[in-house]
């Protein structure tokens, strides 16, 4: 009897992705496409504008008339005849400035209130600044210099006004400053002549420093005399005057334990201060959380040696 015949092999053959991975791929293949297309409009926004706010961010808001922030060379009383300096609001002390950084856009510009229940104004500058201005703040510390904040209108033959010139204690390691050791309406005060808007107009006070600034003292306009007494307007990039700023992730708006001089007149109310405790040496009047003191701001400077002879006293160049 025949043996039936058995079907033939089937020859093997290319194997075959199931639907499921296929679905899978084309989906991917979808994301990756769009990811990419994202990523690449985000790149070329920002080649064109380098303020563009990022998914949802809020823009960077132009100012009225651009900030210059400067390192103070010498300060002393006005008038000046025959200096290229810029005076204060007062026009009572004239600033001779060196090469400095002009903002004219920021993030935003706003009063802080403190734990001790003071007051600091951060100022969260534009991205497009951020490298320069962290560079010059920075170079201020060791020496604890003072920065000029500067109102400088593009107009050549508008005058420049110094609105605060706090000594940097701080570095800035992060996109903001704050200005330190201000009463309320002092803060708002500031605010509105950096925004070139009317006290109170959208500078409600933030409960706690944002992050990223560094600190200044608060602004010390030369006087006959001189980041703990608080200093109105200081910079939270490094500084602590009324006029210090402190430059740090978590000091846009926090007073400087570093700097502790009032300044002999209050920016804003140009009230004059109590000068404080003297001490026999610089030494002490740093452990006792005083000092440093700038010449024609504080008068406190006069009693002391300054023993790198840069302006400031019982800094520390002078604790050697």
């Amino acid at each position: 009897m025949d043996k039936p015949e058995e079907p033939p092999t089937a020859e093997p053959g290319d194997p075959q992705a199931s639907r499921l991975t296929t679905i899978v791929l084309i989906v991917s293949l979808v994301l990756v496409v769009l990811v990419a297309g994202v990523l690449g409009t985000i790149a070329v926004l920002m080649t064109r504008n380098p303020d563009s706010p990022l998914l949802g961010a809020a823009p960077a808001q132009q100012l009225a008339v651009p900030i210059h922030f400067a390192p103070v060379r010498q300060a002393k009383a006005a008038p000046c005849p025959g200096d290229q300096a810029v005076l204060d609001e007062e026009q009572t002390t004239c600033y001779l400035l060196e090469d400095g950084v002009t903002v004219d856009s920021v993030q935003t510009v706003q009063p802080v209130r403190e734990k001790d229940g003071q007051y600091s104004v951060r100022i969260a500058i534009a991205p497009r600044f951020k490298e320069r201005l962290v560079q010059l703040i920075d170079e201020l510390v060791p020496d604890q210099r003072q920065v000029a904040i500067v109102l400088a209108p593009v107009q050549p033959d508008a005058p420049k006004v110094v609105l605060a010139a706090p000594i940097v204690t701080q570095y800035m390691d992060g996109d903001s400053m704050s200005i330190a050791g201000f009463e309320k309406e002092e803060a708002d005060a500031l605010v509105a002549r950096l925004l070139g808007t009317t006290p109170g107009q959208d500078t409600s006070p933030a409960t706690s420093a944002p992050t990223g600034p560094a600190s200044t003292g608060a602004p010390t306009p030369p006087q006959t005399g001189n980041q703990q007494s608080t200093n109105p307007g200081a910079t939270n990039s490094g500084t602590t005057n009324p006029g210090t700023t402190n430059s740090g992730t978590t000091n846009p708006g926090t007073t400087n334990p570093g700097a502790t001089n009032p300044a002999a007149t209050n920016p804003a109310s140009g009230s004059r201060r109590t000068p404080d405790k003297r001490y026999a040496s610089c030494k002490e009047a740093v452990a006792a959380g005083d000092g440093p003191y700038t010449k024609g701001t504080h008068e406190e400077y006069y009693w002391y040696k300054d023993v790198d002879g840069n302006g400031v006293a019982c800094n520390s160049g002078d604790l050697r």
